[in-house]
């Protein structure tokens, strides 16, 4: 319905374009689909929210952020996430950082309450990363707190 109506408000904009060259003014329509496309989205992140997400899918989502070289550069990096906010108490590896993380995967699985753990420990890490005052940034240090705020906002829903 919303993609029927954004779609005709866009013909409209298009067809009265001739029209803006002799001096309409159609700026307050731009900004209407502006928004318009912006109201369409945050329901659909709304009703995506209502919608129960799988357990295995949200295992998946887990997965793909202990894979996430910004946020986990080195494989001690998920090793110490592990074992700081997780209380997983891995040792050090010689394993690949794949086998790692299905190990914590399975972790999960086999308690699901390290989820919640776990999402606590995102919004944390995002917190600390982005509210530290500091002078200047280093461009790592802005980039791992661009990629926690990143996975803090996906993990907080599942």
């Amino acid at each position: 319905m919303e993609n029927r109506i954004l779609n005709e408000l866009e013909k409209i904009q298009k067809e009265i374009s001739i029209y803006e060259r002799k001096g309409l003014d159609s700026s307050s329509l731009k900004i209407f689909i502006k928004n318009f496309k912006e109201f369409i989205k945050l329901n659909e992140d709304i009703f995506n929210e209502l919608k129960p997400i799988p357990f295995e899918e949200k295992l998946l989502i887990i997965e793909k952020f202990l894979e996430d070289k910004k946020a986990f550069p080195t494989i001690g990096s998920v090793i110490e996430f592990a074992n700081n906010k997780l209380d997983l108490g891995f040792k050090d590896q010689k394993e690949s950082r794949k086998v790692t993380i299905s190990r914590i995967i399975g972790r999960i699985k086999s308690k699901p309450e390290l989820k919640d753990k776990l999402k606590k420990a995102v919004l944390e890490i995002r917190n600390e990363k982005v509210h530290t005052i500091k002078s200047s940034k280093t461009k790592k240090e802005v980039i791992s707190a661009e990629t926690f705020s990143k996975w803090a906002d996906i993990i907080k829903n599942i």
